[in-house]
């Protein structure tokens, strides 16, 4: 498979995530976002959840609350 191949495959959800403004590299922080909900919903404090997740993945803060902002918006088609 080439490229072209792959990128014809997915075109439809590349135009999609351009015309939200999603990052193509946020794929990256699912992993952080799922544990981010697994927190959240064991009711341990904000501030708590940044810094277990900054450690953890080895980001800063502000990355995390970044990434977070940017994968908890709305999405309206």
């Amino acid at each position: 498979m080439k490229v072209a191949d792959l990128l014809k495959i997915n075109r439809f959800s590349f135009e999609m995530m351009s015309k939200l403004d999603i990052k193509h590299k946020d794929w990256k922080f699912l992993e952080l976002y799922q544990d981010y909900e697994c927190l959240r919903q064991a009711k341990e404090k904000y501030s708590y959840i940044m810094a277990v997740l900054a450690e953890k993945y080895r980001i800063s803060e502000s990355t995390v609350k970044r990434v977070i902002k940017r994968l908890s918006r709305e999405v309206i088609f």
